[in-house]
């Protein structure tokens, strides 16, 4: 399985805050059947290239980590960017910033957009990457504002190539409401060509990195074939693992 989304890298944003921290949701995500981890730090235009210099040492630093403790675990470079009305161009400019073997050249950007903007924002972002020919990838979007009311925009952006990726634990619902998880699954049987699935894990206990709950909603509704397509087989094609 692969994490697409995951805030592993130590002392670099709102993610882990230490060594010790990362090691211990590298070993959760082995321990759930994770083999590998997209390293995506919050990133924007602003300090972009001072950014970019950390994510590579933090990320050859946990890499050593993992080898001395035997977690067999890989760790790939990546990032979740920002975009507004200001600087969505800038991630799609700059090659480092996207997701998966730097040498493999049409690796796709991971897009976060203001939670507050409406989603038919994404379409205006995804019309510029596909100008550029770059995949895009919209983290989360069940955590924006009107998100069920955008369903429908949403399946027509992934008709178009857009890829979604959903949080793994927002597939669990809550006592109060179960309508996102079920918006979600609406989304997986209209494309599941075009799903990415995440942790967005940002720390062992509070926001641990494991996709059990996404594994269970997708196999019961549809079966391992598509767990195995959103979680291993598209995201490995995306980030040049072939």
């Amino acid at each position: 399985m692969i994490d697409f989304h995951c805030h592993i890298l130590p002392d670099i944003d709102d993610g882990s805050d230490s060594m010790e921290s990362s090691l211990a949701m590298a070993r959760q995500a082995d321990a759930d059947g994770v083999t590998h981890i997209v390293a995506t730090p919050h990133g924007s235009f602003n300090g972009l290239d001072e950014l970019l210099e950390r994510r590579d040492a933090r990320l050859k630093e946990l890499k050593a980590a993992l080898q001395a403790e035997n977690i067999p675990l890989e760790i790939l470079p990546g990032m979740e960017y920002f975009a507004d009305g200001h600087s969505s161009n800038a991630g799609l400019d700059h090659p480092a910033c996207r997701c998966g073997l730097p040498e493999y050249e049409e690796r796709p950007l991971l897009v976060e957009l203001p939670f507050t903007i409406d989603i038919a924002f994404a379409a205006n972002v995804f019309f510029n990457a596909q100008m550029s020919g770059i995949p895009l990838v919209l983290a989360h979007p069940e955590r924006y504002d009107g998100f069920l009311k955008h369903v429908e925009q949403l399946m027509e952006l992934q008709d178009k190539g857009l890829y979604l990726q959903f949080n793994s634990s927002n597939f669990k619902g809550s006592f109060f409401s179960r309508a996102v998880p079920k918006a979600i699954l609406r989304l997986v049987e209209h494309d599941r060509e075009h799903v990415l699935v995440g942790s967005d894990a940002h720390h062992p206990e509070f926001r641990p990195a494991v996709l059990t709950h996404a594994r269970e909603r997708i196999v019961a509704a549809f079966g391992e074939d598509c767990w195995r397509l959103v979680s291993d087989v598209t995201p490995r094609r995306l980030l040049g693992l072939e």
